[in-house]
């Protein structure tokens, strides 16, 4: 549910290249307008069904907006796991190695 918040308040007040606001604001704002603090978990849907249904397409926009950021997320997300497990791969294979010559210079100085 923050998630959705903050989200929103991003998108509301991101600049933009445009003099022209955003498809998602009059969405947004509409949120923002009405959020309060203290309001109870069950208000808060009601208010984003409220503001949905007065302004259905810049939802659409917002959704439209949220998914894009969402597959911006999960890709970083991805490239850092496959970052990490390359920088893991590549230090237990250094590891080896260092332990392979350890033990062959461990070999070879017994049979001196």
């Amino acid at each position: 549910m923050l998630s959705v918040l903050i989200a929103t308040t991003l998108a509301a007040a991101s600049p933009q290249a445009s003099s022209t606001p955003p498809a998602s604001a009059a969405y947004a704002d509409c949120l923002l307008a009405h959020l309060q603090p203290g309001l109870s978990d069950h208000a808060i849907p009601l208010l984003q069904q409220a503001c949905v249904a007065k302004y259905p397409e810049s939802y659409a926009a917002y959704s439209e907006l949220e998914r894009r950021i969402s597959a911006q997320r999960r890709a970083d997300f991805e490239a850092a796991q496959a970052e990490a497990a390359r920088s893991a791969n590549a230090a237990a294979t250094a590891a080896q190695e260092a332990a392979d010559v350890a033990a062959a210079k461990a070999k070879g100085m017994r049979t001196k």
